[in-house]
């Protein structure tokens, strides 16, 4: 009977810790799938675009296309206004019932400047059917007699990859700056529908027509685009006063790249003619360009010349070309290549065929030359020191005298001028500071030649004497 119950009580123990194993090894099994398991983009900011679903229409729409949007477009519509418009200015926006989606976040390992976080966002903006954005265009006198014209702007969409910087502060408003900018150029697209003033259509002036287009590509694909970026000052932005709280920090080019696109040879028919209709289409960093099209040929010829900022050496700088045949209803690529710019930064013109990749046959003619900005040129300025070189090379082949570049000045007049002048280090020449000429007679006629070759008109007269001199 004993032994009964003993074998009862050691089957009752078993079963029990059988079952507790069990769960524990369910429960192992359980998490390590849970750290196998890797999430989607989609839901990774799921919740957060559940949240702005329903905080948009409440007020997020209001604080971004009223305290944010509205005071940043009269910035760029007078930075990049055409010749034909003499003022313009947001009188209407609202951005629809359709809030933005982020399609992915994640953070940063490493980041550039002070920033101490870093957030990489997709952003996909699509406006819906209740966006509402009205334009006025004042026009010159000379045009439209200064009346103002209105446009109605509709069907955004931008696509694309933004960066944020943030710079924290241990008080109120706890984030001091922000920095924003696109990873690359996005996908942008607006629709541009005339108000009709008094029988005008504004949108078919000269100089406004596709100026909307071209203002989206200019701030979408070049001014906001690493490493130009939007600098934003939180402490400003809440502050109760007007205050200027955003400017954009548009890096200078250190460099630029002369593209020239000479003719293109072998290339496989595109259309049922035999022939094609081919352009060339390229881009170096945020920077794209595009040349005409050449009608029903295969060996065309463009004998263009692009002319491409570079704003730094630590990113590759790929130059990426690609030739399209042009067709009514859709482009087909006639092949492409690319060229590493880092690689010939030597000042030289380089002149190559490249052969077309992604197609049986076909090259590409073009010539590149790197030249590096080593000093910010001011407009109708130069160094005086070339100056004086260029004032030199012209001299010994008389091409100054001869062609009335430069006035004759005699020796009385030098002298009265020296009498006037006060000695001082730095000379004022047209409105801009240049380094001093030197002391005594020399030194005023220097002067007298500098201030008579710095007009433009002289300074283009001297370009092509050069080139005839040394040709």
């Amino acid at each position: 009977m004993g032994n009964v119950k003993d074998a009862t009580l050691l089957h009752h123990v078993h079963e029990e810790y059988v079952i507790r194993l069990r769960k524990r090894l369910k429960f192992e099994a359980k998490i390590e799938s849970n750290q196998r398991m890797v999430f989607s983009d989609s839901e990774t900011v799921k919740w957060l675009n559940h949240a702005i679903e329903k905080i948009w229409p409440v007020c997020l729409e209001e604080i971004v296309s009223q305290k944010i949007l509205l005071p940043m477009v009269p910035w760029f519509l007078h930075k990049y206004k055409p010749w034909t418009v003499k003022d313009a200015e947001i009188q209407h926006l609202h951005l629809g019932r359709s809030p933005p989606v982020f399609t992915e976040m994640r953070v940063l390992q490493q980041s550039n400047g002070d920033d101490d976080l870093v957030l990489e966002l997709g952003v996909n903006f699509v406006s819906a059917d209740d966006m509402s954005a009205i334009l006025g265009v004042k026009l010159r006198k000379l045009l439209g007699f200064g009346m103002w014209a209105k446009s109605h702007l509709l069907d955004m969409k931008i696509e694309g990859k933004v960066l944020v910087g943030f710079k924290f502060l241990p008080c109120w408003p706890f984030i001091g700056r922000l920095h924003v900018c696109f990873a690359g150029p996005p996908y942008s697209q607006i629709t541009v529908k005339p108000i009709f003033t008094h029988g005008i259509n504004v949108s078919e002036f000269p100089g406004i027509a596709g100026w909307i287009d071209n203002l989206m590509a200019l701030v979408f694909e070049q001014t906001l685009v690493e490493p130009n970026m939007l600098v934003v000052d939180v402490k400003k932005f809440c502050s109760p006063q007007p205050e200027n709280w955003f400017f954009v920090d548009a890096k200078e080019p250190i460099a630029h790249a002369t593209v020239e696109i000479l003719e293109a040879a072998d290339m496989k028919p595109a259309d049922l003619n035999g022939s094609a209709d081919p352009f060339v289409k390229g881009r170096l960093g945020p920077y794209r360009f595009r040349t005409k099209t050449q009608k029903k040929t295969l060996a065309p010829k463009w004998h263009e010349e692009f002319k491409i900022p570079i704003c730094t050496w630590e990113s590759p700088n790929i130059l990426v070309i690609e030739v399209v045949d042009k067709d009514f209803f859709s482009n087909d690529t006639m092949g492409d290549c690319c060229l590493s710019i880092n690689e010939i930064r030597d000042g030289r013109r380089h002149e190559m065929w490249l052969p077309l990749k992604n197609i049986k046959w076909g090259r590409l003619h073009l010539a590149v030359t790197v030249s590096e900005c080593n000093k910010k040129p001011a407009e109708y300025s130069h160094d005086l020191q070339l100056f004086e070189d260029e004032l030199n090379f012209a001299k010994k082949r008389s091409l100054l005298r001869s062609s009335n570049i430069l006035p004759k000045v005699d020796d009385d007049q030098c002298e009265a001028m020296d009498n006037k002048r006060k000695p001082r280090n730095r000379f004022r020449i047209r409105g801009h500071d240049e380094q001093a000429l030197g002391d005594g007679h020399n030194s005023t006629r220097k002067l007298v030649e500098a201030r008579a070759l710095i007009h433009p008109t002289n300074i283009w007269k001297l370009i092509k004497s050069h080139r005839r001199c040394r040709h």
